[in-house]
């Protein structure tokens, strides 16, 4: 209860801090008059509001999808959409640092595969009689992995092309230069395929895994159904 109640302060304080900074990016805007500062707050705003939906999210698919989704993994998602949001855009960590949107798309793949397997162990508790393949829930977390940072993709594409960032390093951050031809995709791509290798990552785990329980729950049913035939005779 304690830790429910630290999660939701967490949730709740981040929330106001990053409305309040949504405010005053808004009303910068209007007061600042040079058009790149312009520019780069309204880019701001646009993150910290993109931050406090993301920060929604889950506690939305919870009520609507009736899913449980782990505590740490909505610690994990809080803690990554500081490293995307706050870090990453607006201090800028994704300029200054070469390795931090490759590292950010690999682990958050990662997470992502790992909610697509916690959707199935929820579904299969909820509707005991369900059976699960190990293959098919491994296909679907890569599949839910994918997915989202696909829709992700089309966010920044979209964050792009009403504000003039550069979410998709389509051009030089520092000169604005646009870039051409296959470079202008190649940030794109590298997150897709980062964002697969991640969620084939925590695929192949957690389909070993599923195979060991099953393994062990054949064997204790095996070891049980013995138990009984010993009795009757």
């Amino acid at each position: 209860m304690k830790y429910l109640m630290k999660k939701d302060t967490l949730y709740k304080t981040l929330r106001f801090i990053m409305g309040l900074l949504f405010l005053l990016n808004l009303v910068g805007i209007f007061i600042i008059k040079d058009d790149s500062q312009q520019s780069r707050l309204a880019f701001n705003a646009l993150q910290s509001l993109l931050f406090v939906i993301a920060s929604i999210l889950p506690e939305l698919i919870e009520k609507k999808a009736k899913i449980n989704i782990p505590d740490f993994m909505e610690v994990i998602f809080i803690f990554f959409c500081i490293c995307h949001f706050v870090l990453g855009e607006m201090i800028s960590f994704y300029i200054r640092f070469n390795w931090w949107d490759s590292m950010l798309h690999t682990l958050t793949g990662s997470m992502i595969a790992i909610l697509g397997f916690s959707i199935v162990n929820s579904i299969s508790q909820e509707k005991r009689s369900l059976y699960a393949s190990p293959v098919l829930v491994a296909l679907f977390a890569v599949c839910f992995s994918v997915t989202i940072g696909v829709l992700w993709e089309i966010v920044e594409f979209l964050a792009d092309y009403f504000t003039g960032s550069n979410m998709q390093r389509y051009k030089n951050s520092n000169t604005g230069v646009l870039f051409e031809g296959r470079r202008a995709l190649a940030d794109t791509m590298k997150d897709l395929i980062l964002d697969t290798l991640g969620a084939c990552f925590i695929a192949i785990i957690g389909y070993m895994d599923m195979k060991k329980e099953r393994l062990a729950f054949k064997k204790w049913m095996l070891r049980k159904e013995r138990e009984e035939l010993k009795k009757v005779s």
